[in-house]
């Protein structure tokens, strides 16, 4: 009775315990419910919805962002994404912020993988929301530093992720990393763009990370497979 007990009693608190995997990630989306997730603005949550083990968003309100609970620092974020729409505009906000009394806003770095057919170079690009720091902190193929005085220094990424790696109405795999002051992230296993902030007074070395919704009827976007390694 004791033996059964001690071994009952050890597989439940197992089960209260998060599993990681042997390289360090946990998960952070069960495929079936939202805990550990908010809306943003909360009234186009209905937007959002789980089928098949997938988070899917459905752009037929505002612009929402699904937003995990906790602030990450460093950290590497793995997902896999698929456009079911023939438009898109979608990305994964790093180390962001709400932003007061704009409910569906977000202050911070914004890593783009779903502009399609809107400009060139934006589709792999990262972007920073409302902060006036221009359009794109680097666009897609460049590596960009920041210096302390806000001014940049280009250089070109050989061998970078092109549109056409891209996987059309399928699963395309991204890994996002937040080291420090350098920010990464790739596309299919090709670096889409770096940016090393030095900018100290913008920099963001902490927040949150939400997947973008944007608003339109066609808009369609799942993600799957989510897990961080913190």
């Amino acid at each position: 009775m004791k033996i059964i007990f001690i071994f009952s009693l050890a597989v439940a608190i197992c089960g209260l315990v998060p599993t990681y995997a042997e390289d360090g990630f946990e998960p952070i989306f069960d495929g079936k419910t939202l805990d550990g997730w908010n809306c943003r603005p909360s009234s186009q949550l209905k937007n959002w919805s789980i089928e098949k083990g997938q988070i899917i968003g459905r752009g037929k309100g505002q612009e929402s962002y699904l937003m995990f609970n906790d602030q990450l620092g460093d950290f590497e974020l793995r997902f896999s994404y698929k456009l079911i729409s023939d438009e898109g505009n979608t990305g994964v906000e790093v180390r962001s912020h709400p932003v007061k009394g704009r409910a569906s806003r977000l202050h911070g770095y914004h890593a783009d993988i779903g502009h399609i057919g809107i400009g060139d170079k934006v589709l792999g690009a990262w972007d920073f929301h409302e902060n006036n720091r221009g359009d794109y902190l680097v666009k897609r193929g460049h590596k960009v530093t920041i210096n302390e005085n806000g001014k940049k220094e280009i250089e070109e990424i050989d061998g970078a992720f092109e549109p056409s790696d891209a996987k059309e109405e399928d699963w395309n795999k991204v890994v996002v990393y937040a080291k420090g002051n350098r920010l990464w992230f790739t596309i299919n296993g090709k670096i889409a763009s770096e940016v090393i902030d030095n900018e100290k007074a913008k920099r963001l070395d902490k927040g949150y990370i939400g997947f973008q919704l944007h608003g339109g009827d066609k808009m369609i976007v799942a993600f799957k497979d989510i897990s961080v390694k913190r």
